[in-house]
């Protein structure tokens, strides 16, 4: 019975550590923020979205302000599924990111917060690319210096 008691232990705290290194590998936001190259903004709207289609109605009004228009500079994206505290920190560490890349707390404008991309790919029955069910992304534009793509 002693013996079976520990087996339990152990197998408990070995679960408990597995998980919260799990939580940390898997569901952890990294918050690298991807900076737009000229070309990736030249296929934008200035809040960030992707430019589908102009009503013939504003085709000159869009050629007239075409040059008038900043885009974003950059985009980081974090997980918006768990617990609302782990989300929230993850959010954190996106705006923080941000301000790395910006060069301040005070020196970027957020265009536009909403539902990300999933970026997953399979090798056989292998999953390869994001755990998270519900991406988030922050498109934002810098203000002053732009930082350049790597």
């Amino acid at each position: 019975m002693k013996n079976k008691v520990v087996v339990a232990l152990t197998a408990t705290i070995a679960i408990a550590g597995c998980a919260s290194s799990m939580d940390s590998a898997l569901f952890s936001n990294a918050a690298k923020v991807h900076i737009f190259t000229p070309a990736e903004q030249a296929e934008m709207t200035p809040d960030g979205a992707i430019k589908t289609m102009i009503p013939p109605s504003e085709i000159r009004e869009y050629f007239k302000n075409a040059g008038k228009v900043t885009k974003p500079t950059g985009a980081v994206n974090y997980c918006g599924a768990g617990l609302s505290s782990l989300v929230q920190s993850r959010r954190n560490a996106a705006l923080a990111a941000i301000e790395r890349a910006c060069g301040g707390k005070d020196q970027f404008t957020i265009r536009r917060e909403g539902s990300g991309y999933i970026e997953v790919s399979h090798v056989g029955n292998v999953r390869i690319g994001s755990n998270c069910n519900r991406p988030m992304s922050i498109y934002f534009r810098c203000k002053g210096a732009q930082p350049k793509p790597e």
